[in-house]
């Protein structure tokens, strides 16, 4: 089955954080962008993901849907973001669909 047909004939109900990551592994791989898993030994709260594309590199927290950041997770984001970082939360199959369109948009 496509990503396509995943997204298309799944809903959000139900659906776990690790399988909204892996969507959007598989999402990111479709279109050629880099993927990975980021981790930062010693700095708790950052986000799960880099995505380098070719229009941009960018840092994604993966939530199940419905999911919030926890408070830490909150202050590094805004951190983040203040130091110029591009920084987004995904929580469900749409939510990827439209980071990724974002990142092909010309």
């Amino acid at each position: 089955m496509s990503i396509a047909d995943r997204a298309a004939s799944a809903t959000d109900t139900g659906t776990i954080e690790n399988e909204i990551e892996a969507y959007l592994l598989e999402s990111c791989r479709a279109v050629g962008f880099l993927c990975w898993k980021f981790t930062s030994p010693g700095r708790a709260g950052v986000p799960d993901r880099v995505v380098i594309a070719p229009r941009a590199t960018v840092f994604v927290e993966v939530k199940r849907p419905g999911g919030r950041l926890r408070r830490l997770q909150q202050a590094v984001r805004a951190k983040m973001l203040r130091a110029g970082a591009a920084v987004y939360v995904v929580d469900s199959r749409s939510a990827v669909d439209a980071l990724v369109a974002e990142l092909t948009a010309d």
